[in-house]
C-alpha cells in the first residue's frame, strides 16, 4: 500500500504547441527519457499534421498518457486551459512542444513549490543548440516599480518587460540561486492546480503576444508568487539554423505571429492593465514582423543562388515579401476567428 501511494503521481505534465510541430515527436521522446519520477501526461494536440499526430498518439498510448486531439489550431492559452481542466493532480507542469527538458527537471520544481509555497515555479530556460547551455530566461521583471504598478496611479504604470535576464550568456558563466521572479515564461513551468480555481484560467483573449506577461501579472495581482528554480533546466528551440522551420510548420507559425493576433493581444493587454499611456507599446508595434523576416523571408532569400548572401538583396526581398506574408497571416487570423466562433457554438450546443 505504501509503495502504491509513493508511486501515485502528484503532477500532470501538459504538452501543447507554441508555434510549430516539427520538433513535437523529438520533444516528447526527450521528456519521457528525462523524467524518472511518477507523473501523468496530457497531450493537447491541436491541428498537427497527420503523420505527427499518428506518432504522438502511438507514443501516448504506449506510455499510458492521455492524448487529446483537436483538428484545428488553438492558441496556447486555449490549449493550456483544456489541459489543466483535464488534470486532477496537485500540480500541473506546462511544456511546449519545441522544448527539451534536462534530466531531473521536474522534482526540483515540485520541491521548490513545496518549500516556498509559490503558486508558479519556472526552471532556468535555455535556448538553441547545444541544449541546456545558453540562457534564454533566468528570471526578470515586468515593471521597474512593482509597488507602484499595483498601488500607484493606473495611468502612471509602465511596463519594463525585462524578462530575458542573462539571455545569451552561458549557464556556466552565471551564478544563479532560487529566487522570486516577476515574470515566468510559459515554455516550461509548474503551477499549483488550485491556482486556477482561485485566480482563474489563462486569459484566452490574449491569443499570443505577451500572454506570459499577462499571466505573470495576474498571479502577482491576486496575491500569488512566482519562483525561479535554477537547478531545473529546459531548453526552448526557437527557429534557427539548428532547428529551422519546416514546411509543416508554416501555417501555424504564420498564424501564431500574424499582425491580427499580435494587435488583438497587445490592444487587449494594454487596456486590461491600464497601460494606454505607456510608450512601450508604440516601440513594440514597430517590431511585429521581425519573426516573419528572420524565420521565413531570410531563409528563403539565402537559398537564392549567387545573390542570397547579399545584404542588399536580402533587404530588397524583405521589403517585397513581408507585406505578402503579413497579408497571409491576417487572412489566417480572420479565418481562425470565424472557425473558432463556429466550433465554440457547436461545443456550447
Amino acid at each position: 500500500m505504501q509503495d502504491s501511494i509513493a508511486n501515485t503521481p502528484n503532477v500532470t505534465v501538459i504538452v501543447s504547441a507554441r508555434e510549430r510541430f516539427s520538433l513535437a515527436i523529438r520533444s516528447l521522446n526527450a521528456l519521457i527519457s528525462a523524467t524518472k519520477e511518477p507523473y501523468g501526461l496530457i497531450y493537447i494536440d491541436a491541428g498537427s499534421p497527420k503523420g505527427v499526430a499518428s506518432e504522438l498518439k502511438r507514443i501516448c498510448a504506449e506510455q499510458g498518457f492521455t492524448y487529446h486531439r483537436i483538428d484545428h489550431y488553438l492558441s496556447p492559452a486555449q490549449s493550456r486551459n483544456r489541459g489543466h481542466h483535464m488534470a486532477n493532480t496537485k500540480y500541473v507542469a506546462f511544456v511546449e512542444n519545441d522544448v527539451f527538458v534536462a534530466d531531473n527537471w521536474l522534482t526540483p520544481l515540485i520541491e521548490c513549490a513545496e518549500q516556498t509555497g509559490a503558486e508558479v515555479v519556472q526552471p532556468l530556460i535555455c535556448q538553441g543548440a547545444p541544449l541546456h547551455s545558453e540562457i534564454h530566461h533566468g528570471g526578470g521583471n515586468f515593471t521597474n516599480d512593482f509597488d507602484g504598478f499595483f498601488n500607484g496611479p493606473v495611468d502612471a504604470r509602465r511596463l519594463a518587460d525585462r524578462h530575458f535576464l542573462h539571455q545569451g550568456k552561458q549557464v556556466g558563466d552565471v551564478t544563479l540561486a532560487r529566487s522570486e521572479t516577476q515574470v515566468c515564461e510559459t515554455h516550461c513551468m509548474l503551477v499549483r492546480r488550485d491556482t486556477f480555481e482561485r485566480f482563474g484560467d489563462f486569459d484566452e483573449k490574449m491569443p499570443y503576444s505577451k500572454d506570459h506577461v499577462d499571466f505573470s501579472i495576474s498571479v502577482w495581482a491576486k496575491g500569488g508568487r512566482i519562483m525561479l528554480e535554477q537547478t531545473s533546466i529546459a531548453t526552448v528551440c526557437h527557429p534557427d539554423s539548428a532547428h529551422p522551420l519546416e514546411a509543416m510548420d508554416l501555417p501555424l507559425f504564420v498564424l501564431r505571429w500574424s499582425p491580427k493576433w499580435q494587435r488583438e493581444s497587445l490592444d487587449y493587454f494594454r487596456k486590461k492593465w491600464g497601460l494606454q499611456a505607456d510608450p512601450y507599446f508604440d516601440k513594440y508595434a514597430k517590431q511585429k514582423n521581425w519573426r516573419y523576416h528572420d524565420n521565413i523571408v531570410l531563409p528563403v532569400v539565402r537559398k537564392i543562388p549567387f545573390v542570397g548572401s547579399s545584404h542588399k538583396v536580402q533587404k530588397m526581398a524583405s521589403v517585397a515579401m513581408l507585406p505578402f506574408v503579413s497579408a497571409v497571416g491576417t487572412r489566417l487570423g480572420n479565418r481562425h476567428a470565424t472557425r473558432t466562433s463556429n466550433w465554440n457554438s457547436r461545443e456550447i450546443q
